[in-house]
């Protein structure tokens, strides 16, 4: 008999720790890839929609609130009190020169308030180029960005200021730009779900988009993907279905993507379906065929079981398609239809087939 006490040999033990972590990253990889994914979607939709939107109604908000006046027409006094955020560095308007001297500020940094007290809020302002901004719009940007961050012109500052004063943090502004988008998008659909829109929208694709050299193969292609996303279609694109490919007798599954071409049609004598062939492990890419509608056999599968499926390499079986415990001899599992071609098992060891089951 084995001795109980005998030492694990190290191979089997390496084979242990190995199994044992491969289960776990089996276990931990899909969560993972997930968060991985939505993090990568989220930062795209930031970048290229939330981002733009914000600074779009950021831009029009600080245009409508601008009040910078010419740098050309203000001066800076001989003797000026030090201010809060913008120390010496400010101008005033050639008549509130003396009144500013005048303020008694006992040594110590004047505040925004501390200027409105003395009447001359619309008078201190900071240059910012050939414009200057007011001292109390300047002072509460400056009170929440950092200083290696302030904008240079009164552009940005303006923009800054919109978000501080009607947004009081960027998570409105962005929850406010995904909402803007969200409506654009949905009217951008209606005007084109009507006849001048969907004119308008092609003289704009044929006139102008089409006609530059690098931008009307890229939108070509581009617009392809998305037409066959999210175009109305008479077939749904999205089904299912199994057909014998690519010989008789081995069944592949295929989604339908439409009708196929005029030529292939006239050249088959009858209606011919447009399938996409996925490819194991790796369902994303595959490759098109012409299938006869009287060939093809819908399958009772959704398009996410058909893709689990595929990239299982056919080990994830749906349960509506699980034949059971018992193992299957060319026979019909409960509740659905064998394809009469699929041969027996000694058929595929390499047995003569005598001839076609086919009626």
């Amino acid at each position: 008999m084995p001795d109980a006490d005998a030492p694990i040999p190290p191979s089997s033990h390496h084979r242990g720790v190995t199994a044992i972590f491969v289960r776990g990253l089996a276990i931990t990889l899909p969560s993972i890839l997930t968060i991985a994914i939505l993090l990568w979607a989220a930062g795209m939709l930031m970048d290229y929609i939330v981002n733009p939107v914000s600074g779009l109604v950021r831009y029009s908000i600080g245009q409508a609130i601008r009040e910078d006046v010419p740098s050309a027409n203000l001066i800076r006094p001989e003797t000026r009190p030090e201010l809060d955020y913008a120390g010496t560095n400010y101008v005033v308007r050639p008549d509130a020169a003396e009144k500013l001297a005048a303020v008694d500020t006992g040594g110590a940094v004047l505040t925004p308030a501390d200027i409105t007290r003395a009447g001359l809020d619309q008078d201190v302002f900071v240059r910012f180029g050939p414009r200057a901004v007011p001292y109390r719009d300047f002072a509460l940007v400056a009170r929440t960005v950092p200083g290696d961050e302030m904008p240079h012109k009164a552009v940005g500052l303006y923009a800054e200021l919109a978000t501080e004063k009607y947004f009081r943090s960027s998570f409105i502004l962005s929850a406010l730009a995904v909402v803007l988008a969200l409506l654009g998008i949905y009217f951008i659909g209606r005007l084109v779900g009507v006849r001048v829109g969907a004119w308008l929208v092609k003289k704009v694709e044929d006139d102008v988009l089409g006609r530059l050299p690098v931008v009307s193969r890229v939108y070509g292609s581009v617009k392809q993907v998305t037409d066959f996303l999210f175009a109305e279609r008479q077939i749904e694109y999205n089904s299912v279905v199994a057909v014998e490919y690519p010989l008789e007798g081995v069944w592949s599954i295929g989604f339908v993507t439409g009708e196929s071409m005029k030529g292939t049609v006239e050249a088959a004598g009858e209606p011919l379906y447009s399938i996409l062939m996925p490819t194991s492990p790796m369902p994303m890419t595959g490759f098109t065929i012409s299938a006869p509608r009287s060939k093809v056999r819908e399958l009772d599968l959704t398009v996410e079981q058909a893709f689990q499926f595929c990239l299982s390499c056919g080990v994830l079986v749906p349960p509506q398609q699980a034949l059971g415990p018992r193992p299957r001899v060319n026979g019909t599992p409960p509740g659905s239809v064998a394809p009469k071609t699929i041969p027996a098992p000694k058929d595929l060891i390499g047995s003569p087939r005598v001839g076609s089951t086919r009626d």
